[in-house]
């Protein structure tokens, strides 16, 4: 399997050339972070020197300890709006273009290439707005957008939208129940309306998330938009 120091040394050229990157374990970042990350995971593969990356944003509060594990797709399936001609051509001509092994370097350089155009879209991501119209496409999702009742409700309450959060609780009784025993005081301060509580709860997940992730470094705390006048 490929190493995490493999990893760190074939994405030098793009933590060089690149100001806003970082490398968090296999998780290639975009700098800051604020309340998601955006980069391109760097996991290993069945085949035991070959790379398999993934595009992925993650949510920063919503106390996950596994990184990486977000909204996105494999590399070599992502959807490029804006990719290069040159990278289209690749994808869609060449047989086992995606097969990205240490012991190829000229497979390593392209794995590069589309990673450096995956990123330039993950840039343009910076509001709530549009990190629901990313995640809510089909292609970067396992299961349905609509069935992340988790993820929603904490979409719908740092973004200040109460009547939508309440409507997602409501439609899970699971999750309710969740919350209820994990966090006794969410349910009802949503209930009220309550900003300064919830505000409160979204602080404490995500000091406690990047504290996980380990992006302490990176981190910008920024007002969530419920917090703004």
């Amino acid at each position: 399997m490929t190493t995490v120091a493999q990893v760190k040394q074939v994405v030098q050229p793009l933590l060089q050339r690149h100001s806003d990157l970082a490398l968090v374990g296999r998780y290639l970042i975009l700098k800051p972070v604020t309340h998601f990350v955006r980069g391109v995971f760097i996991d290993r593969s069945i085949d035991p020197k070959s790379f398999m990356p993934s595009v992925s944003v993650c949510l920063t509060f919503d106390g996950s300890d596994s990184d990486g594990i977000g909204w996105g797709n494999r590399l070599n399936y992502f959807h490029f709006e804006a990719l290069d001609p040159k990278l289209i051509d690749i994808k869609e001509n060449v047989y086992g273009f995606a097969n990205w092994g240490v012991d190829r370097p000229e497979t390593v350089e392209l794995m590069l290439l589309f990673i450096e155009a995956a990123l330039r879209q993950l840039r343009d991501l910076i509001t709530f707005e549009q990190l629901v119209a990313f995640a809510s496409k089909n292609e970067n999702n396992f299961h349905p957008f609509k069935i992340k009742y988790y993820a929603r409700l904490l979409m719908a309450v740092a973004a200040g939208d109460f009547d939508a959060a309440v409507e997602i609780i409501s439609q899970s009784a699971g999750l309710r129940r969740a919350m209820d025993a994990e966090h006794p005081s969410f349910c009802p301060a949503l209930f009220a309306r309550d900003r300064l509580e919830l505000s409160r709860f979204l602080q404490t997940m995500e000091a406690t998330t990047i504290k996980n992730l380990k992006l302490e470094k990176f981190w910008e705390p920024t007002p969530f938009p419920l917090e703004l006048p």
